[in-house]
C-alpha cells in the first residue's frame, strides 16, 4: 500500500499514528482497538491478506473467522459483530437491522473444480452440463454430453474424458456462494432447477439429492477437501480454493457461446454489467450476453452500521477504515493474484458512497 494511501486512510478514520511508532515496531499504542467480523467464507482467503497488513500499519486487530454469509448476516443482525461480509443480501422476508448499508467490496468468479488424476487437457462444461452434473443427471466423466463439451468445433477432435464416476460436492451450510450458484443454474436451466435460487444447496435441489454420489462440505474448504479426497469429484467455490489444492478448474461457456476461463478480467466484465438495487445493493442477470465475461460471477458485500444505530463512535472509526482498506487498497494490490477482482468504474463509486455513510 502506498505512503499516500495511508495517510488518506488515516485521516478518514480520525487515527492519527506516529510515522516513526509505526517503522521501528513499538508497542501497540493505547488506542488500539479489537473489532470482530463473521461472514462470507468466500472473501476469507482475500481478507486473510487484508487483516494482517492493515493490523500491522493500524495497529487495531480484526477477528474473522470465516464461517459463511448466512452466519455473517445472523451475527450482524445480533448485534454480536462490528461488521459482516456477504455474498447475497437479507431476503425480502429476513429479519434485518433497521440502520445499516450494504458495500460491495469485492467481486469474484466462482468456480467449478474438479479432481481428475492425469487429466492435463483444458476442461470445458457448458451450463447444461455443469446443471445435469450437479442435478445427479450426468453420473460419468466420459458422459456424452461432457466429451461433446470438449470436442473442438473446427477440427472435431474430441479430448479424452477419463472414465470415473461424478462424486459432487456442495456446501452444507448456509452459504452465499451455495445462493449464487443455484441462481446461476436456474437462471441458466429453468427446466431443471425449478425451486430458484437458495442458500441451501439441498433446498434448491430437483428432488432428492443422491445418496453416496452426492457429498457435503462445510464452508469453501470443506467442498475444495473433499473434492481433493476423491478421485472424480466435482465442486464449487472460490478460485482459490482450487489453485491452492491444484485442482483442474473449468472454463464455462457463457451466453456468447465462448468457454471463458473464471479470470480476474472475464469475471469483471460481466459483473460490470450489473443492475444497481438499493441501500448499495446490486444484481446480475446470468443470461446477459456480454463477450469475454465469465458468467458464474459473484461478488461480496461488507455490512456495516450507520448513525441511527448508536454504535460506538470510535469502532466504527475503525469499521470505516479496515472496509475502505479493503475496498481502496488491499484489493487492489491483491485482488487478481488471489483470484478475486478490484472493484472499478461505477461500482467502485458505489462502494465509495456507502463507504462514507459509515459512522
Amino acid at each position: 500500500m502506498s505512503k499516500k494511501n495511508k495517510n488518506s486512510l488515516l485521516v478518514k478514520a480520525g487515527v492519527v499514528l506516529s510515522v516513526i511508532a509505526l517503522s521501528v515496531g513499538v508497542s501497540t499504542p493505547a488506542n488500539a482497538a479489537n473489532i470482530t467480523g463473521n461472514g462470507s467464507s468466500a472473501v476469507k482467503n482475500l481478507l486473510d491478506v487484508c487483516i494482517p497488513a492493515w493490523s500491522k500499519w493500524s495497529s487495531h486487530n480484526l477477528s474473522y473467522p470465516g464461517a459463511g454469509s448466512g452466519a455473517g448476516r445472523s451475527a450482524f443482525l445480533a448485534g454480536t459483530v462490528d461488521l459482516a461480509f456477504s455474498d447475497t443480501p437479507y431476503g425480502a422476508a429476513d429479519k434485518k437491522p433497521e440502520h445499516f448499508v450494504y458495500v460491495p467490496a469485492s467481486q469474484f468468479p466462482i468456480a467449478v473444480y474438479a479432481n481428475l488424476p492425469g487429466f492435463t487437457s483444458k476442461l470445458n462444461l457448458s451450463p447444461t452440463t455443469v446443471s445435469k452434473i450437479f442435478a445427479g443427471k450426468i453420473t460419468k466423466w466420459n458422459d456424452p454430453a461432457i466429451v461433446a463439451d470438449n470436442t473442438d468445433v473446427k477440427t472435431k477432435k474430441k479430448t479424452a474424458m477419463p472414465n470415473l464416476p461424478i462424486t459432487v460436492y456442495y456446501r452444507l451450510d448456509r452459504s452465499g456462494t451455495s445462493e449464487v450458484f443455484t441462481d446461476w443454474l436456474s437462471q441458466l436451466d429453468k427446466a431443471t432447477w425449478t425451486k430458484g435460487k437458495n442458500g441451501t444447496f439441498t433446498s434448491a435441489f430437483p428432488g432428492t439429492v443422491p445418496a453416496g454420489t452426492f457429498q457435503s462440505g462445510n464452508a469453501s474448504d470443506g467442498v475444495a477437501n473433499g473434492v481433493k479426497s476423491k478421485a472424480g469429484a466435482i465442486g464449487y467455490g472460490e478460485v482459490s480454493y482450487a489453485t491452492e489444492r491444484k485442482l483442474v478448474i473449468a472454463n464455462l461457456k457463457n451466453n456468447n457461446g465462448e468457454f471463458v476461463a473464471p479470470t480476474s478480467t472475464a469475471t469483471s466484465l460481466f459483473v460490470n454489467g450489473y443492475t444497481a438495487g438499493t441501500n448499495g445493493t446490486i444484481s446480475l442477470d446470468y443470461t446477459k450476453k456480454i463477450k469475454g465475461s465469465y458468467t458464474l460471477a459473484s461478488y461480496a458485500y461488507a455490512l456495516a452500521y450507520t448513525k441511527g444505530a448508536g454504535k460506538n463512535v470510535a469502532n466504527q472509526a475503525i469499521v470505516k477504515q479496515f472496509i475502505d482498506y479493503v475496498v481502496n487498497d488491499c484489493a487492489t494490490e491483491n485482488a487478481a493474484k488471489l483470484g478475486y477482482s478490484k472493484l472499478s468504474g461505477a461500482l467502485l463509486k458505489l462502494a465509495d458512497a456507502q463507504i462514507a455513510k459509515i459512522e
